[in-house]
């Protein structure tokens, strides 16, 4: 028998759980734990549910290989606290592709299964849970790699928005390569704490405690009418930096169970805006395929900039990313629309038909993953999917869609230049930050609703 493997293991458990020979409800779930091994889980008690039934799962359970834990299926009585398995947000219908497997052709290219994945890394780019609570525009900026010019532009966004009197409110979520505040701040301004000092205090019960002494005011704003405040990911004189970071990304015990740290990242956002009151949240994220990254998107912003050269690795990499929403409608009906792509460091020769062509490439990533067909996913397990009642397929020229790139040119004054100075001292001057970044500072300004 041909040796399963990750990917074949997941679709041959989506098959057997959704045979016409198994009763319709309650419908066969799949958990996958952090190995990639299968079990399957029923939302019923073990005597409630038929044992022919029974037996053909635990046989498809069986013919897993290396991706099978047992033979026996899981059911309510198997958990001491069954809500807190089958009522978990964790759940996501995913759809997955079964055009083939041993060589046999299925009846259908794609089937759906309602699958719990316990991952080690990465179960946030699929939680969507933020707040609903009242709170200023957020907008992360990222990149799947760095040297996109990705702090640059939120400098010089931030200095815009300032110019038109906005308060602005900068987050430094970067902690493995902090940067900000070398962009934004003198070192003589640097506030005593960081954000990394939060985690590591809140933890024993002393963040509220420094929340005042974690912002530092960018005197890059000192000629605008608006304000730009910074918390940097570390302190000013931190010499105890990595012992912090080792401990920052931990979950703390509670009475409902373990607060993630996805909880906690939300949770100092929203006691800095409490603090602050800023008309923006401008957030600086870790670049690449981490899990703060992961929540900076999915749970955090508003509005994610995807910063992106005109390269394979760029495409490649946001292809993977997509993809994995893409299998998970309702994750990517609630993602999707917060998006916007950034070329970044657009080149001025033969500028028309490059930017053409990074347009073109975006939208063939875009309309191939995220967007819908134009014939909505139908079955009863899409019944109440809200994204499937109107196919969201914007055209390519659709200059207002999430493909539809906004402009960052390439300019060499800003590769090493420090924005802290003034043109007097050798500074760039206002009109050559708008040649540059005047058309992203216009984007976030009216997307955040400012002139």
């Amino acid at each position: 028998m041909k040796t399963l493997r990750f990917n074949d293991a997941i679709r041959v458990a989506a098959v057997a759980a959704n045979s016409a020979e198994l009763p319709a409800d309650p419908p066969v779930r799949i958990i996958r734990d952090v190995y990639g091994r299968i079990r399957f889980a029923i939302n019923c008690e073990r005597e409630a549910y038929p044992e022919d039934a029974r037996l053909k799962l635990e046989a498809a359970q069986m013919s897993l290989g290396g991706f099978a834990t047992s033979t026996t299926v899981l059911f309510r009585d198997d958990f001491s606290n069954p809500d807190l398995i089958f009522e978990s947000t964790d759940w996501h219908k995913t759809i997955v592709e079964v055009s083939a497997i041993d060589g046999k052709e299925s009846s259908s290219t794609e089937i759906v299964a309602n699958v719990l994945d316990r991952q080690i890394t990465g179960q946030d780019w699929l939680n969507t849970a933020g707040s609903d609570a009242p709170h200023p525009h957020r907008v992360v900026f990222y990149g799947l790699k760095g040297g996109v010019g990705r702090t640059t532009a939120l400098a010089m966004v931030a200095y815009g928005l300032a110019r038109k009197g906005k308060r602005v409110l900068l987050v430094d979520f970067d902690l493995e390569s902090p940067g900000l505040s070398g962009v934004l701040l003198p070192q003589e301004r640097v506030a005593p704490f960081g954000l990394v000092d939060w985690f590591v205090e809140d933890a024993v019960g002393q963040g509220d405690s420094i929340l005042r002494e974690m912002v530092s005011v960018s005197p890059l704003s000192e000629t605008t009418s608006g304000a730009i405040r910074v918390v940097a990911a570390m302190g000013q004189s931190e010499h105890a930096y990595l012992a912090k970071l080792a401990r920052a990304y931990a979950d703390l015990p509670g009475k409902g169970g373990p607060q993630r740290f996805a909880t906690r990242m939300r949770r100092a956002i929203e006691l800095l805006e409490a603090q602050e009151k800023p008309d923006v949240v401008l957030i600086d994220s870790r670049a690449g395929l981490h899990d703060v990254a992961a929540i900076s998107i999915t749970s955090i912003a508003d509005t994610a900039l995807l910063f992106a050269t005109d390269s394979a690795q760029n495409w490649m990499g946001y292809r993977q990313l997509f993809t994995h929403w893409q299998h998970r409608p309702e994750v990517n009906a609630r993602v999707r629309e917060r998006l916007a792509i950034v070329r970044a460091l657009a080149p001025q020769s033969d500028r028309e038909a490059r930017v053409t062509a990074f347009r073109e490439h975006a939208y063939e990533l875009f309309s191939t993953t995220l967007y819908d067909e134009i014939a909505p996913l139908a079955g009863p397990i899409f019944e109440n999917v809200e994204s499937q009642a109107v196919a969201f397929n914007p055209p390519m020229e659709d200059e207002s869609a999430p493909h539809f790139p906004i402009l960052v040119d390439w300019d060499d004054r800003f590769q090493e230049f420090d924005p802290r100075l003034r043109p007097e001292q050798g500074g760039v001057r206002d009109a050559q930050i708008d040649a540059t970044f005047g058309a992203l500072i216009d984007w976030v300004a009216t997307r955040v609703g400012g002139d």
